[in-house]
């Protein structure tokens, strides 16, 4: 009996034919994983092996120089490395900054800056004696116009310097000047002996510096002021002070005295000589603040 299907010929060789070229096809592929993972890894241990041999010439160099001199090439190393730029820091301008209350010549410039100073003592002596009072009377001043106008301007200062024995007073603005000003002719004369009034810091009375040759030993300046006056009858010392010990010599100790302007003429008919002792000794006076003191001969 014969079907009307047309009759197909057997396939399943070719099937097995076509399978097998796959398999063939993906050997090939895992053999060339395989070729590249080993070329990788044989680039490893090159680098690895590299690495070793620049460690052991490392470390033969360490083994063939002194320590310091390893060193030394490690600093030229890391000096021939760019380094990074450092910020620059702006210049600060030419000339004279702000003014200090302690130097005249750059306070002068602050029409701020300003000074009490006793018209009976030109050397600031008792003032200074009375400031801490004088401190107090000011002080009261102020808070007594804090605390009547809470919102108005508050006058504000800085009387930390002394110049020549004088108090210096920085004001920070026109009102505590105005302010100062006003104060001081309240209770300018508020003392015995003395009486207080403000000036510029420019206008700080200059009394005259001397130096003196005295013979060694003399250690008390009260004892040496009192032997001064008591020889030297004719020439105004009332008021001369110490201001230090200087230079001692083969034959004098020299000392820096504050003197006023009143005994200058009487030094300059006595020819600039002062009796000490059985001495007759030589006075050198400096007259204003330029003036540079000069240094005597050993006597």
């Amino acid at each position: 009996m014969y079907s009307n299907w047309p009759k197909q010929e057997d396939t399943f060789c070719y099937k097995e034919n076509i399978k097998a070229e796959q398999l063939e096809d993906v050997i090939v592929i895992n053999d060339d994983v395989k070729e590249k993972r080993e070329k990788s890894k044989s680039r490893v241990r090159t680098r690895a092996k590299a690495r070793k041999k620049r460690k052991a010439a490392q470390k033969a160099a360490q083994s063939t120089y002194p320590r310091d001199v390893f060193n030394k090439i490690k600093k030229r190393t890391k000096q021939k490395k760019p380094a990074l730029k450092k910020a620059k820091v702006p210049k600060k301008p030419k000339g004279p900054g702000p003014p200090k209350a302690g130097e005249p010549n750059g306070a002068a410039i602050d029409n701020l800056v300003m000074a009490l100073v006793d018209e009976f003592h030109e050397d600031g002596y008792l003032l200074n004696e009375k400031w801490e009072e004088i401190e107090t009377r000011l002080a009261h001043m102020v808070t007594d116009r804090v605390m009547a106008m809470p919102g108005g301007p508050v006058p504000s200062f800085d009387s930390s310097d002394v110049i020549r024995g004088h108090r210096v007073i920085r004001c920070v603005d026109g009102f505590s000047k105005i302010f100062l000003a006003a104060c001081i002719d309240t209770i300018g004369d508020s003392w015995d002996g003395m009486r207080i009034r403000l000036v510029h810091v420019s206008d700080i009375p200059w009394r005259p510096q001397a130096r003196i040759w005295l013979p060694h030993g003399q250690m008390d300046h009260n004892r040496i002021l009192i032997c001064l006056r008591a020889q030297n009858l004719d020439i105004d010392m009332s008021d001369w002070s110490i201001l230090r010990a200087e230079e001692i010599t083969k034959t004098s100790q020299t000392f820096l005295l504050l003197i006023n302007r009143r005994c200058l003429p009487q030094l300059e008919a006595a020819d600039y000589k002062v009796r000490y002792g059985i001495r007759m000794t030589r006075i050198k006076v400096m007259l204003s603040q330029t003036d540079v003191l000069p240094k005597e001969d050993e006597t």
